[in-house]
């Protein structure tokens, strides 16, 4: 290992870099690029006398050299070298000059086709907003992504003439001061030649730059216990390897969970909690609801950091090396198999149990998946009506004031890798027809579904809103009448942009309604309506799915203002009905009508599916 202070013009110049696909990939935004453009141009004074500037500090930088070549791997570092190569491929865009050409840079090599293309455009000098954007729209992975608004983001600070901006202004005529300011910028650099720099990271991470996350963290201790507990310093550095190669495939993988994922995004840290709690090193049999959360002492790296203390020397070594497999595994299943399987014969019924509880499904479907190579849907029915009948009963009041939650562990651990579904099915249709005990006090959960389901319909006609699976049985009656189901998940829940909307607005006021009270008998009337309507209001058949921001747009006005937005978002039957609510003194019937719709729809769909449980 060698430790030494050098300008930042002499580091960069003096060594090739790559940063390898383990690392996370390009990953600063706005809120790091702002104030690296502050600090050049805080260092930056008005005159040319360089004995009164003052000196930048461009961080500290690790680096591996493990092989001998020419090649060093940038272990801590990589976003600033990145933000000052971007930075650097700006200037030269500017003044027609080629900053970058003694400065050896690879990204990870998911993007280095992405890197090459950004450095292309910016040399043909023509039209390049519009191929940036253009390029912008058609990226892979968040990382380009991020890449390309960098350099937006410097392009716009050199042109922009707005002075209300957080970020002050570039001057293109002191482009010559901003790089004289970069590369006598100081730096400190550690060399190591071999992966124990994996131990270091915590404490030579560069506090200005990105907060390591949950994920990294694992990493880091994993390669550091390998490193400590590996037999030879061979085995050692071919164990470090290993768990390199399957982060290396996560990482890759990260920025395709966030396309493919349902609702709202996925990122690694939440992966990587669900994955510890369904799988582990790939035998779980108990303790499905650990770790309690992504971070802090109940989060995955003390979670994980547990479960090494726990073990001796050689099972530490199996430990860390299973996890990284098993955790690149979950990310296959999550990013590629799940998908898969969820459009396989025009199948959605995967991606729907992920909709009705991601908590409890992710952890079914990644030990489900596990099981066997290929998926039965007969289980994910029953799965799909075996939680729904526990939310039915649970929302109908049958544990009010108890905290029963029933023996879902069992029903994970009966998933085992290799032996297939058989178990599980039969778990679950024990527990269903109580057969076998589920918890205390929830009885025969068919029977008692259908019971509560009957005894409830008062419920499920007045007042239905605020419970969090009412969404859930709307998106299944759109899509059962013809709704289009990619549509719905795309436009609605994709981005979490999901809400229930009353059809009849809770805010109407008596003149939108068209009521009069101005003798003593239309006030009465008035009250009368209103006083019926209210009585339905958050029932089922005044609810539909719509977005937040259409939500609001829509609040208050009367049902056909609502109708462009059913239509926008495929709501075929939704939008027709709505269309016959115009008298305010029908909206009652309109409203148990659509009712009685729905609850016919959930009766015959969900809870009486005799066909599941044969």
């Amino acid at each position: 290992m060698t430790e030494k202070q050098n300008t930042f013009g002499e580091f960069v110049k003096k060594y090739s870099f790559v940063i390898p696909d383990y690392q996370r990939a390009y990953s600063w935004g706005e809120k790091q690029l702002i104030p690296f453009i502050n600090d050049i141009l805080e260092h930056c004074d008005d005159n040319d006398d360089s004995l009164d500037d003052t000196t930048y500090y461009l961080g500290h930088y690790i680096l591996e050299n493990s092989k001998g070549s020419n090649e060093f791997e940038i272990v801590d570092g990589q976003q600033r070298i990145s933000t000052v190569y971007l930075f650097l491929l700006v200037c030269g865009y500017l003044q027609e000059e080629n900053y970058i050409n003694k400065i050896s840079f690879k990204p990870v090599s998911y993007d280095l086709l992405g890197l090459d293309e950004i450095k292309n455009i910016l040399s043909k000098n023509n039209c390049v907003d519009i191929e940036l954007d253009n390029l912008l729209k058609s990226s892979k992975t968040s990382s380009l992504k991020r890449m390309i608004e960098a350099v937006t983001l410097f392009k716009k600070a050199f042109s922009d003439t707005d002075k209300s901006k957080s970020t002050n202004l570039l001057k293109t005529d002191d482009i010559g001061k901003y790089i004289q300011i970069i590369n006598k910028a100081y730096c400190s650099v550690a060399i190591f030649n071999d992966k124990s720099v994996a131990s270091q990271i915590f404490e030579l991470h560069n506090t200005r730059g990105v907060k390591l996350t949950e994920t990294e963290k694992v990493k880091a201790l994993l390669m550091k216990n390998i490193y400590i507990h590996s037999s030879t310093p061979i085995n050692a550095e071919k164990n470090i390897q290993e768990i390199q190669k399957y982060f290396a495939r996560i990482f890759e993988l990260e920025e395709k969970a966030n396309e493919v994922w349902l609702r709202g995004d996925m990122p690694l840290d939440t992966i990587l909690m669900h994955h510890l709690r369904a799988v582990e090193d790939g035998n779980k049999i108990e303790n499905f609801g650990s770790p309690q959360g992504v971070e802090e002492e109940r989060g995955s790296f003390e979670y994980v950091k547990e479960s090494l203390s726990q073990k001796n020397k050689e099972e530490i070594v199996t430990y860390a090396k299973t996890l990284a497999k098993e955790f690149a595994r979950s990310m296959e299943i999550i990013t590629v198999a799940i998908p898969n399987a969820d459009k396989q014969d025009n199948n959605h019924l995967i991606g729907d149990v992920l909709l009705l509880d991601k908590n409890k499904s992710l952890t079914f479907l990644l030990r489900a998946f596990r099981a066997s190579n290929t998926i039965d849907y007969k289980l994910i029915e029953r799965w799909e009506n075996f939680v729904l009948s526990y939310d039915i009963i649970y929302w109908n009041g049958f544990f009010y004031g108890k905290q029963y939650r029933g023996k879902f562990d069992s029903i994970y651990a009966s998933l085992k890798p290799e032996l297939g579904f058989e178990e599980c099915k039969n778990l679950l249709l024990q527990y269903f027809t109580n057969n076998k005990w589920f918890g205390a006090d929830w009885g025969h959960l068919g029977e008692n579904t259908k019971k509560l389901f009957g005894e409830g319909k008062n419920k499920w006609l007045s007042n239905t809103y605020g419970w969090t699976r009412a969404g859930y049985f709307l998106y299944k009656y759109e899509i059962q009448k013809g709704a289009n189901v990619e549509r719905i998940r795309t436009d609605i829940f994709k981005d979490d942009k999901v809400s229930i909307d009353h059809i009849v607005a809770r805010g109407l006021t008596w003149k939108s309604l068209g009521l009069k009270r101005e003798s003593e008998e239309e006030i009465k009337q008035a009250d009368y309506l209103w006083n019926e309507i209210l009585g339905v209001i958050n029932g089922i058949g005044n609810l539909a799915l719509s977005t937040t921001s259409n939500n609001s747009s829509d609040s208050n006005g009367l049902p056909n203002d609502h109708i462009n937005t059913y239509e926008k978002c495929g709501f075929i039957k939704t939008a027709k009905q709505v269309k016959t609510w115009e008298n305010p003194e029908q909206f009652v019937s309109k409203i148990n009508e659509r009712s009685e719709d729905i609850i016919e729809f959930i009766s015959e769909s969900i809870i009486n599916r005799n066909d599941i449980w044969e």
